[in-house]
């Protein structure tokens, strides 16, 4: 793709043409690749140490023949297509946002004509999720609930009763649970963590996406990453191309990047998810993240101390209970609050810088 030198998508491209004739496939200890129920029991034994590729784990089914972007925007319809929904667009000069506001009736006529090719792709990261039973089979074990609980300990308050939250509690709560990724083929997206330290799953509906990481890094990798991520090349990198009904999961703090080709849409579900068994490590991801604010997708400052908070109390309460062993036994549980207290000095430090 041909973008100004200083635009996100000149900056993008340029990163991943260094940094794919570098990746290779993974092997099969790089990566797992494993059936429905294999996968659902090593989620729910504990924290993996790698990405898992499955395939067959969404319940809800395209109906009919017509593709499933095309589908995603009959759905959309009811909504009402002059909504407002923000857009990566790779021309867009660095000094400012990388996304413009476009409304849902500007995105279904350029995703539905017949040209599907350009070379300033539109990138769609926000969507909200229309679909019923998008969440991979193998992610509904309890272990895999915990942000769940978050959700509803922020909606919920005392009460324990059906959730009746108030417009500003909703406004609060920022729906991380499920989501859609629609995007024109061409279009990347740069290494980085997820935010919030966040374990995350990608199921692809239409179209191909090539999902990539740094697999394995030592603790100088990810410092020198840390310090340059818009520039970093070395390590171990490692790719898989996805096609639909296939699904990647991804731990807390995985470094990754995303690249499609040329003339391909793609659309794909996605959502986080924090595990009870995987406290230590991802509050560490989540320290790391408030110390390096660039290796995020998204700005934490304004929510990730009231997430900490939140899991802290849920933890406390699980605790309480007796129930320790979901929490990786009485070390783990030690060593969270333990960092806990370093999340809430660095939180509180930001508040007062």
């Amino acid at each position: 793709m041909q973008h100004e030198r200083e635009s996100w998508g000149r900056q993008t491209d340029e990163l991943l043409s260094q940094i794919l004739p570098l990746s290779r496939p993974p092997t099969d200890k790089e990566a797992y690749f494993l059936g429905g129920e294999e996968a659902a029991r090593q989620v729910e034994l504990g924290s993996l140490d790698a990405p898992v590729f499955t395939q067959g784990q969404q319940r809800f089914r395209w109906p009919g023949k017509d593709r499933p972007i095309k589908q995603l925007f009959n759905h959309m319809e009811d909504l009402g297509l002059s909504r407002f929904i923000s857009v990566q667009v790779p021309s867009r000069s660095v000094v400012n946002e990388s996304f413009e506001r476009k409304t849902l009736q500007q995105v279904r006529d350029r995703f539905l004509s017949q040209n599907l090719s350009t070379s300033d792709p539109w990138n769609l990261l926000d969507l909200q999720s229309l679909l019923p039973s998008v969440l991979p089979a193998f992610l509904e074990g309890q272990n895999s609930q915990l942000l769940l609980r978050v959700r509803d300990a922020a909606l919920m308050g005392s009460s324990a009763e059906r959730i009746t939250a108030s417009a500003k509690d909703w406004r609060t709560w920022h729906n991380v649970i499920e989501w859609g990724l629609l995007s024109e083929g061409g279009h990347n997206t740069a290494p980085h963590m997820d935010s919030h330290g966040y374990a995350t799953w990608i199921t692809v509906q239409e179209g191909y996406v090539g999902f990539g990481w740094l697999s394995r890094p030592g603790e100088q990798d990810q410092a020198e990453w840390m310090l340059r991520p818009h520039s970093y090349v070395a390590g171990t990198w490692r790719y898989v191309v996805l096609s639909a009904g296939q699904t990647v999961f991804f731990p807390p703090g995985t470094i990754h990047f995303v690249f499609r080709k040329q003339g391909v849409q793609t659309y794909a579900q996605g959502g986080h998810i924090l595990q009870w068994s995987d406290l230590v490590r991802w509050l560490k991801v989540v320290i790391t993240q408030m110390q390096n604010e660039k290796s995020t997708n998204e700005d934490m400052s304004y929510s990730v101390g009231h997430l900490v908070c939140i899991v802290k109390e849920l933890v406390a309460n699980r605790a309480k209970a007796g129930r320790v062993q979901d929490l990786g036994g009485r070390d783990a549980v030690d060593r969270f609050f333990a960092l806990e207290k370093v999340a809430d000095f660095l939180y509180r430090y930001k508040e007062i810088d």
